[in-house]
């Protein structure tokens, strides 16, 4: 929403602080995927769902952000669960 905001009322250490949250919850998630097949280990399961909406989150809403380039291990598992016909179904419509 801040990025929606006239420039002059921008805040960049509003901007700074949300992106340094971000940051922290990709390296988060990237470190405990290390190389495992999914989240929790050998099953797909609900943290896999949790990872990937967010993922598919910052891809809608801020596509800017280039996260797959830095996390690759996150890349992988969100292509393969864009694969997976529950995430095809739940895509948000192109505006």
């Amino acid at each position: 929403m801040e990025r929606r905001r006239p420039e002059n009322l921008k805040s960049p250490d509003w901007l700074t602080r949300q992106q340094a949250k971000v940051d922290r919850a990709l390296l988060a998630m990237s470190d405990e995927l290390g190389t495992k097949n999914w989240c929790s280990g050998e099953f797909f399961n609900l943290s896999d769902i949790a990872v990937g909406c967010c993922l598919g989150f910052l891809d809608f809403r801020l596509p800017d952000l280039k996260w797959r380039s830095a996390y690759p291990n996150l890349a992988k598992l969100s292509d393969k669960l864009a694969r997976r016909k529950s995430f095809k179904d739940t895509v948000p419509p192109a505006a």
